[in-house]
């Protein structure tokens, strides 16, 4: 029997425990010294021994599983008494002394015999077990120490003595325990338990919020801001029947009233409320109930300055001629205000534009007449500037157009030019353009060609005016050429004259035999005359032809076309020598070509031969005879000799000498008159060859 009731020692504190809070009138708050003594470390006998498992089966069950008659309950619990728990309690660096052992004394309860064992309390200290604290829950059971509404009361006491206060049932009556039978069961219990307070169990409402505050922003003159929810809650027991309120005209709840758990929509408004921070309070009551208050913030901000529109000039005047347009002009766009000034800026006449149309912030305008096809008059506009958040701007616009005066017109003759020349020739002839004004005003022009070949002087003149038009072959190959020289003119229309310049190709020109040679003998005749065949190839050409030597001739001198060039050698006076000359022949815009002339005299000979011949005697008016020579490969030339007429009575023959050697002379005879009338040379031509 005693082996079949052995238990922890913690779950015979559990029980002692769920008894201990039946008694709770009885039993006083342990002090303060004697709770301090219920924590620390144990002795050293006991901290060896190990401490208890936990249990897992009640004292009543054990009872049961003994077959011994079961004993006092040691709980009755009312459903209305607070539940206790047991908490161990952690140890301190404060001692504990180690309780007594005081042997368990043997009562008598209705036959049932406790077991002859030490106490359960005192097989606890010597388990080396913690002591226990107690939590007790509230119930539902009102007291005059009621903690506040909707608070739940908890506590931990220390185990309490039971040396105190009358139980609440009768020693002997009743189905469990008596305190005092338990006391004397326990002897050291006296020692450990001292009954606290009973705790304050309360039935009343509690109000519960979330959250606990709120916040709003919004701008000065703007929309307000967002709702916002604040959840009601009822923490404590009972019914919770709420209403709200709040402190501020710019605070506003809805609903106003309800029961048990629910939500306010809170509300603020901006309305005419400046910049600043405002604080207000929403009230929560509810009867039975402390109330609640929750803290509502509202940030107002300052509205921003909105932005205006600054234009300079305040108007627009232009002035123009007819068919000229003035010049352009600037507005110039500001933000007088605040914010960002994002513009746009347009007109309301065909005659003006703006550029550009749009921007943000400080810009320029230009503004733009054009005079187009407008008469002589004035006319109104304006423009429009606008903006967002801002005041709409309109600036007038005056433009006044004046009658334009005749305008110039230029004039030109001829109205085109055109040039020749020979590829690498002179240049051309200079031509003559004639500017003049053929309209009103004052003529003031200019006159440029577009290409380097063509020149103009003057460049530039007042009113009439000749120009002077040169073109320049230079380099030049053989073709056509186009350009034109532009006349211009302030208030007159261009005029462009063309002008073409035709480069025709060099001709080629040959001279055959490319050397003469002459021989004469000095004192004796010029030598017989040579010819030359110019050849003009590839062209028309003009030519010239020069010598370099006195005793030479070339006829004849110039040409344009193919010809044949005679040299004449004339040996007069000429001594026996070996003379050169050059014959040049030079085409116009073309190479000059030569021909080497060699001339050589020699030393005359000693021999001489007679000439005789029948005299005229039948003529009355014979004035003489004249005697001429050459060789046989010249011609004749002047007379050798001339016999007067005194001697032509009686004159038949004629003495010749200086005849040169190895030469072949020809003679003939002519008679004359006293008129100079020459008869026709005598046939046979005489020939004499001299050895």
């Amino acid at each position: 029997m005693r082996q079949a009731i052995r238990q922890p020692l913690f779950t015979t504190i559990v029980t002692l425990c769920g008894f201990a809070t039946t008694m709770t009138s009885l039993l006083q708050p342990i002090s303060s010294a004697s709770a301090q003594q219920l924590t620390g470390p144990l002795n050293q006998e006991t901290s060896r021994t190990a401490p208890l498992p936990l249990p897992t089966q009640s004292l009543e069950k054990k009872d049961t599983q003994t077959g011994a008659r079961k004993p006092h309950r040691l709980i009755r619990k009312p459903e209305s008494a607070p539940i206790a728990t047991l908490e161990p309690v952690r140890s301190s660096s404060l001692p504990v002394n180690p309780l007594p052992t005081t042997p368990q004394a043997t009562q008598n309860d209705n036959a049932t015999l406790l077991p002859k064992e030490p106490s359960l309390l005192s097989r606890s200290v010597g388990s080396a077990m913690p002591f226990a604290t107690m939590s007790v829950a509230p119930s539902s059971t009102s007291s005059t120490n009621s903690t506040p509404a909707g608070t739940a009361s908890t506590g931990t006491v220390p185990l309490a003595s039971a040396g105190g206060g009358n139980s609440s049932r009768s020693e002997n009556g009743g189905g469990g325990r008596t305190m005092r039978r338990l006391a004397a069961e326990m002897p050291r219990l006296a020692q450990l338990i001292s009954p606290p307070s009973a705790p304050a169990i309360s039935t009343n409402p509690a109000i519960g919020t979330s959250p606990t505050s709120l916040s709003f922003a919004a701008q000065q003159g703007g929309s307000n801001p967002s709702t916002q929810t604040l959840s009601i809650s009822n923490t404590g027991g009972g019914t919770l029947s709420w209403s709200a309120s709040d402190s501020m005209a710019w605070l506003s709840l809805s609903p106003a009233s309800g029961t048990g758990a629910g939500a306010v929509t809170v509300s603020v408004t901006t309305g005419a409320l400046t910049a600043g921070s405002y604080t207000g309070t929403v009230i929560l009551s509810a009867p039975g109930a402390s109330s609640v208050t929750v803290p509502v913030t509202f940030t107002v901000t300052a509205a921003p300055v909105a932005p205006a529109i600054g234009a300079s000039p305040a108007s627009f005047t232009f002035t123009a001629q007819a068919g000229v347009n003035p010049a352009a002009q600037t507005l110039t766009i500001s933000n007088t205000g605040g914010g960002t000034l994002s513009w746009s800026a347009s007109d309301n006449t065909a005659w003006l534009a703006l550029s550009p149309a749009s921007g943000t912030g400080n810009a320029s305008v230009t503004l733009t007449v054009s005079t187009g096809t407008l008469a002589a008059g004035s006319y109104s506009g304006q423009i429009t500037v606008t903006a967002t958040g801002a005041t709409t701007v309109t600036i007038p616009v005056t433009f006044t157009v004046t009658a334009a005066p005749v305008p110039p017109a230029i004039g030109a003759s001829p109205t085109s030019l055109t040039f020749t020349a020979q590829q690498g020739g002179s240049n051309p002839t200079t031509q003559t353009l004639n500017v003049s004004n053929t309209g009103g005003g004052t003529l003031s022009w200019t006159a440029s060609p577009n290409n380097t070949w063509l020149t103009v002087s003057p460049a530039s003149g007042t009113g009439n005016r000749a120009i002077t038009v040169s073109p320049t072959t230079g380099a030049l190959t053989a073709g056509s050429y186009s350009a034109s020289i532009t006349l211009s003119a302030t208030g007159a229309a261009s005029l462009t004259v063309p002008v073409t310049f035709t480069v025709t190709a060099a001709p080629t020109i040959t001279l055959s035999p490319s050397t003469l040679a002459f021989t004469s003998t000095q004192g004796g005749a010029s030598p017989a005359n040579q010819t030359i065949a110019l050849t003009n190839a590839g062209g028309t050409v003009s030519w010239t032809v020069s010598d370099n030597a006195s005793w030479l001739s070339v006829s004849p001198a110039s040409g344009s076309s193919s010809n044949t060039l005679t040299a004449t050698v004339d040996t007069t006076g000429l001594a026996a020598a070996t003379y050169n000359a050059i014959i040049t022949v030079t085409p116009t815009g073309s190479v000059a070509r030569t021909v080497t002339v060699t001339l050589t005299v020699t030393a005359p000979t000693t021999a001489s031969i007679t000439l005789t011949w029948v005299p005229d005697i039948t003529s009355s008016d014979l004035a003489g005879y004249k005697i001429y020579r050459r060789t046989a490969s010249g011609t004749y030339g002047a007379a050798l000799a001339t016999l007067p007429a005194t001697l032509a009575s009686n004159v038949s023959s004629y003495v010749v000498t200086g005849l040169q050697s190895g030469t072949t002379y020809l003679f003939v005879v002519t008679a004359y008159d006293s008129v100079a009338n020459e008869s026709s040379p005598s046939t046979p031509e005489a020939s004499v060859r001299i050895p």
